[in-house]
């Protein structure tokens, strides 16, 4: 059931990554920012609006700069490199991180992802009195994921940005995979939220000690 009202205190916090790949895979476009900040909110009290992404070394500043501009904080944080040279990394624990910690001064979590791994996040944020609305495109998320929020809103068509392709993508085979087709999109757009300067990192060993108290405290 839909419960809003001016006064909530609202934390938006916006997996990059994540919705990146799901605006693409589902409509071949980039999701519009001020849009989603202007759905999430409601009217409501921002308290507080974080877009997480990774980078990689790439000037992607175009980008994180429009994020600024329509209201978002920027933290982002380079993924690992493992020993045959690919590359693994996310902000699942920094998101829950913020999350748990914003908790307390917030009536409103509005979680932009379509990760099932925030499962856990959702019912331990419930579990502290908290509303949980998870926003994500509708064929990119999980059942799970969807039924443990209060409230799930899904984004359509009417929340993408048409992009006009590159020569490169004009130029790739017809046979290629999405997944390689976005990298290569990430590479000649500013959509992925990679970007070559520093920004706040996630604090990893935090993350591990926080979910040890969870642990406990659910015991």
């Amino acid at each position: 059931m839909s419960v809003t009202y001016p006064a909530q205190r609202v934390g938006i916090l916006v997996d990059v990554q994540n919705m990146y790949y799901s605006a693409y895979d589902c409509f071949r476009g980039r999701l519009n920012y001020s849009k989603l900040l202007e759905l999430a909110s409601g009217g409501r009290q921002v308290v507080r609006a974080i877009a997480y992404a990774m980078r990689d070394g790439n000037n992607q500043s175009p980008f994180f700069t429009m994020l600024r501009e329509v209201g978002f904080e920027v933290k982002t944080k380079e993924p690992k490199i493992r020993p045959d040279g690919t590359r693994k990394g996310g902000w699942d624990i920094g998101i829950a991180i913020d999350a748990l910690t914003l908790a307390p001064k917030l009536d409103v979590v509005a979680l932009v992802s379509g990760d099932g791994d925030f499962v856990e996040l959702v019912k331990a944020l419930k579990s502290r009195g908290v509303r949980v609305e998870v926003y994500a495109f509708d064929r990119s998320v999980g059942r799970e994921l969807r039924e443990a929020a209060d409230l799930f809103v899904p984004l359509g068509e009417e929340m993408i940005f048409r992009e006009v392709r590159t020569e490169q993508e004009r130029r790739e085979e017809p046979g290629v995979e999405w997944p390689h087709r976005a990298a290569a999109k990430v590479r000649d757009t500013f959509g992925a939220g990679i970007l070559d300067e520093e920004e706040t990192e996630e604090p990893e060993d935090q993350g591990a000690e926080l979910f040890d108290q969870y642990a406990d405290d659910e015991a």
